[in-house]
């Protein structure tokens, strides 16, 4: 995916010498037990954080994946509130893992090694539909697994099983943290952004600063679009204010009309208020979503608005944010860790609002993690 000339300046992940508090830790593969984070019944505020079966054997077509480290998505709170997806209990999420190869079935396809450093797209479809085949697995009608989300277990946990098809390679300098915060968030605001192209780009309102806000933006300024971002949340605000974008506090503030609005945040009116913000021919992504039942349509007949859908991303668009963070051509969301046990800790700070970027999980600590350069190292 092209996303025009990339100029921006970072300073991207580098790795370092392992710390001695990991070398002592066993793989856990070799356990017959390992630590997950449950869900045990829905709706639930708390994850029961427990010893586990340690997966079988990966299948011919999977690969036993160590979890180095996990990012929580929004979807992972509706999901607990009992308002998404409703997968067979008990079940372990995180859709947004990364880790290191562990073992490979016997068909298994070439190009992926035992000592890979990964991530991963998390939809498994068909296979067989035209979707599937030109790469657009999410939207298979037939799906059978999205990984950590229904279907198969996700990444919080030290393992887990996925199909090999599925794995994409973590480019080097880039740490597993700031990785982790780009499976899902990163591929969703660069699916969004191709679908953009470059038509209707003079005047850009990304409505949520987000993970995926933050995303699309930085994204955007790849293509010298400075997108104007409203976030009612002043320390994700001021996130956003410390790498150089525009934003506002609310979306009375906004005194133009957009020619192309990006829907990032879920909240409750949004849609009604772009289109009557939209200028005529004007687009409106809808990349949060919630129900809307008084929406009023007749607006987007009157000002011949488009409305388009999206649902994650293919896997090149993960490669592409992959590619540009490890290269320092975009910004990643400021990470805050937590290991693994303390899962429960992350998630009420996400609903309490105080996480600025990316929520993300690090399994092989059993103590609290030290600071983000160290958190951000993988294991070998």
């Amino acid at each position: 995916m092209h996303l025009g000339s990339l100029r921006l300046a970072g300073t991207p992940c580098r790795d370092r010498g392992t710390p001695d508090r990991l070398r002592a830790i066993p793989s856990p593969i070799a356990r017959a037990k390992v630590l997950a984070a449950v869900a045990e019944r829905l709706p639930t505020a708390q994850l029961a954080v427990r010893d586990v079966a340690s997966p079988a054997r990966p299948a011919s077509y999977e690969a036993l994946v160590r979890v180095v480290a996990c990012g929580i998505c929004g979807t992972d709170l509706h999901i607990l509130a009992g308002d998404s997806y409703r997968p067979v209990l008990p079940f372990v999420l995180g859709h947004e893992p990364v880790g290191i190869v562990e073992a490979l079935g016997d068909g298994s396809r070439a190009g992926v090694a035992v000592g890979d450093r990964v991530a991963m797209t998390i939809f498994e479809g068909c296979g067989t539909c035209s979707l599937c085949s030109v790469g657009d697995q999410r939207l298979c009608p037939d799906l059978r697994s999205i990984v950590g989300v229904t279907g198969r277990s996700g990444g919080f946990a030290e393992l887990l099983l996925v199909p090999t098809e599925q794995l994409v390679p973590v480019p080097a300098g880039l740490g597993p943290v700031s990785a982790a915060g780009l499976v899902d968030a990163g591929a969703t605001a660069a699916n969004s952004v191709r679908q953009a192209g470059t038509d209707d780009v003079a005047e850009v309102v990304v409505v949520g600063g987000g993970p995926v806000g933050f995303l699309v933006a930085e994204l955007l300024r790849l293509r010298d679009i400075n997108a104007l971002v409203v976030e009612p949340n002043d320390v994700r605000r001021s996130a956003l204010v410390a790498v150089g974008h525009r934003t506002a506090a609310a979306l009375a503030d906004v005194q133009t009309s957009p020619t192309t609005i990006f829907e990032c945040s879920g909240a409750s009116g949004v849609a009604a208020w772009a289109a009557a913000r939209l200028r005529a021919h004007g687009r409106l992504f809808l990349i949060g979503y919630r129900l809307e039942p008084t929406v009023d349509f007749s607006i987007f007949s009157r000002k011949e608005l488009r409305v388009l859908g999206v649902r994650s991303g293919r896997r090149e668009d993960l490669e592409t944010v992959l590619i540009l963070a490890a290269g320092g051509d975009i910004h990643v969301p400021a990470p805050r860790v937590w290991p693994l046990r303390e899962i429960n800790e992350a998630l009420a700070e996400l609903r309490r609002g105080q996480v600025p970027g990316k929520a993300v999980i690090r399994s092989q600590y059993s103590a609290k993690a030290p600071d983000e350069e160290e958190a951000n190292e993988w294991i070998p």
